[in-house]
């Protein structure tokens, strides 16, 4: 799906494929220091990102790409199902997850691209996708850190906007 950011640029929004390996691997390598400590579902080398998509029915990609350059400049995932931390701590909070409807969103935006709508369409652009499973619920891996300030505005623009 092609669409235009907040500044103008074209991206393609799509799913990740196995074609996509080296460029996700630049992706990863080119994020800050600030980006990397923020995003952990999986670690930035090669062999983790094979390891961890071994299983496709457990975790999915997502990518928008740049279409001047092909470069990838924002990436999520989502995992069906749930990390037994988040289970916890959805519990905390009086939720009670479900492995059957429920799954874990974690998205990351190339730091020259944040702040331009890339990260709330591609969001949208997910959930469409999801509308064709069992999915019914999205909950964020992890959780969102008290610091990070710039994502827990993301996240309530997204709330906003569902």
């Amino acid at each position: 799906m092609k669409i235009e950011t907040t500044d103008n640029r074209q991206v393609y929004l799509r799913r990740l494929n196995s074609y996509d390996l080296d460029n996700l691997l630049h992706y990863l390598e080119n994020l800050s220091m600030e980006t990397k400590k923020r995003f952990g579902p999986h670690q930035f080398d090669k062999q983790s990102v094979i390891d961890f998509y071994d299983c496709l029915d457990i975790h999915w990609g997502y990518v928008a790409e740049n279409i001047d350059t092909n470069e990838i400049v924002a990436y999520s995932i989502i995992k069906f199902g749930y990390l037994e931390s988040d289970y916890n701590r959805f519990l905390s909070y009086g939720i009670k997850l479900d492995s059957k409807i429920d799954c874990e969103f974690a998205p990351s935006v190339a730091d020259f691209w944040q702040s331009c709508g890339i990260g709330n369409k591609l969001f949208h652009f997910i959930l469409a996708d999801l509308k064709k499973t069992a999915a019914k619920r999205i909950v964020l891996w992890g959780g969102v850190q008290a610091d990070n300030e710039r994502a827990i505005n993301y996240y309530k623009k997204i709330i906003l906007n569902c």
